[in-house]
């Protein structure tokens, strides 16, 4: 295929619209972690300090992610899958010797959470997993993605971190979709979550599944009253409180009673969106939304243009893990959804998901430059040999074959 062939402009576009929605949520979520952390101090707070600095550590992480090239990664994605599992198991043996909570590493002034870095991990491994195999439309061939899926998330939950170690299973289900596996595959494993989480709940009487604090934040979801207002679901309670104050426009920056007088306990992380509609109203939640899905859009098309079908599976399961985990969260502060503790990326005040959100950001803009040709198989001997007979195929793709350039 000549190079004028190859899907330039629309990967060109979609970078555009990736990029711009992303460096909007993280000059976004500067603003409103210096909103959140102020106390009546000038711009930048020392907690806006910390978030700019988290920032330019993230978009250096995007530049080398998108200078190196890909396919050098592909090649190790299952030693960087490998290596993040230990390190997380290495974790919670230490938390079995000392006790508590060890969800991050110390290293100097900055704290690394590895369960962020798995996320990433987990979506490369399962790339390598399924970019090539034919028997992911078989209920044998899901093993093998499960198992690989079940892994980190296990890991995680034993942190105890529920709300990120619930983020693995949308990932899973995405990029089997995109892989070829059967709707009604995946319709059977939707179920079947949809069944463990209650019996996770019930179970946890007998079985370490679940901690105190995690069942309180399920009852206040379930259970809604004057009373649980006052207690388990005093933080939905404020979270409502400050999403319906708001109105259209907002009660301005950094004039909002709920973020003023420290009603809402988490207002800097979990619950930040709840204060961008405090102040910005109705208007600015709305326009957070389409930030998050002008993002999603592009990097679903950076997948759709991207032939290749590692790229195309790692862009898919990036796109689907910001999807996931902007759902969960703006969910949970309006009450759709319960309360787990997760992040708002690029915009709640969490370094490691910050940086590591750019950096997967720096590899789909990466995929999205590095367009290549793919071509079915009998493409490499065709029957007339004198001259070169072009096919196109649309397969799943994990069923697509590729030609890299000689470099």
């Amino acid at each position: 295929m000549h190079p004028r062939e190859l899907p330039i402009k629309p990967l060109r576009r979609a970078k555009a619209v990736v990029l711009a929605a992303a460096a909007a949520l993280t000059v976004l979520g500067i603003l409103f972690v210096h909103s959140t952390t102020a106390a009546g101090d000038a711009f930048p707070s020392q907690s806006a300090r910390g978030q700019i600095i988290k920032a330019l550590v993230g978009f250096l992480g995007l530049a080398l992610a998108f200078r190196i090239d890909y396919r050098r990664i592909e090649k190790r994605a299952y030693a960087i899958y490998g290596l993040l599992a230990f390190v997380l198991a290495g974790m919670l043996a230490v938390k079995a010797a000392a006790g508590g909570f060890n969800r991050f590493i110390s290293l100097y002034a900055f704290q690394i959470q590895p369960s962020e870095m798995m996320k990433l991990g987990l979506i490369l491994a399962l790339s390598r997993y399924l970019m090539f195999r034919e028997d992911q439309r078989r209920v044998t061939g899901l093993v093998g993605p499960f198992l690989i899926t079940l892994i980190p998330m296990a890991l995680v939950l034993l942190q105890p971190n529920l709300g990120l170690s619930l983020m693995f299973p949308p990932v899973l289900l995405g990029m089997l979709f995109v892989a070829g596996a059967k709707p009604r595959h995946l319709a059977a494993a939707v179920l079947a979550v949809m069944v463990l989480v209650p019996a996770a709940y019930f179970l946890s009487s007998y079985f370490p599944l679940l901690h105190d604090y995690q069942r309180r934040r399920l009852e206040s979801f379930v259970v809604r009253g004057p009373e649980t207002a006052r207690s388990l679901g005093y933080q939905l309670e404020q979270s409502i409180i400050a999403v319906s104050s708001g109105g259209p426009a907002g009660r301005g920056y950094g004039e909002g009673t709920q973020n003023l007088l420290d009603h809402l306990p988490e207002k800097h992380t979990d619950f930040i969106f709840s204060i961008i509609c405090e102040e910005l109203g109705f208007a600015g939640g709305i326009g957070v939304v389409a930030l998050y899905v002008l993002l999603v859009w592009g990097l679903l098309r950076v997948a759709v243009y991207t032939r290749e079908p590692f790229g195309r599976l790692v862009t898919t399961g990036i796109a689907v893990s910001f999807a996931a985990q902007a759902f969960e969260n703006i969910g949970m502060t309006l009450g759709l959804t319960p309360i787990t503790g997760i992040a708002l990326p690029f915009v709640s005040l969490a370094g490691s998901n910050l940086v590591m959100s750019l950096t997967a950001v720096g590899m789909a803009l990466g995929i999205a430059s590095r367009p290549v040709r793919v071509v079915a198989t009998r493409d490499l001997s065709p029957q007339d040999r004198v001259r070169f007979h072009r096919v196109v195929e649309d397969k799943p793709a994990g069923l697509l074959a590729s030609r890299w350039a000689e470099e």
